[in-house]
């Protein structure tokens, strides 16, 4: 494939949006990145571990995950 460089920009086809899809990407259903971080946080200091918020492994208070190796701090 290759790049062609013009004076004026290629005119670009925009898929049809929906109603559903705009409410679902403004919307979104289940927990966020952040309610998963936060909860983790929770868990830490309350409990002293917590599920770890990327691989779902235990996660102590000290030394990270045991299974990937991901730390909070």
């Amino acid at each position: 494939m290759a790049a062609v460089a013009t004076a004026e920009p290629a005119a670009v086809a925009e898929s049809p949006r929906t109603e559903r899809s705009a409410a679902r990407l403004f919307e979104p259903g289940g927990s966020t990145l952040e309610d998963r971080i936060l909860g983790a946080w929770e868990d830490l200091a309350g409990e002293g571990a917590a599920e770890c918020p990327v691989c779902g492994d235990r996660m102590p208070v000290l030394g990270g995950c045991g299974g990937c190796g991901s730390e909070l701090s």
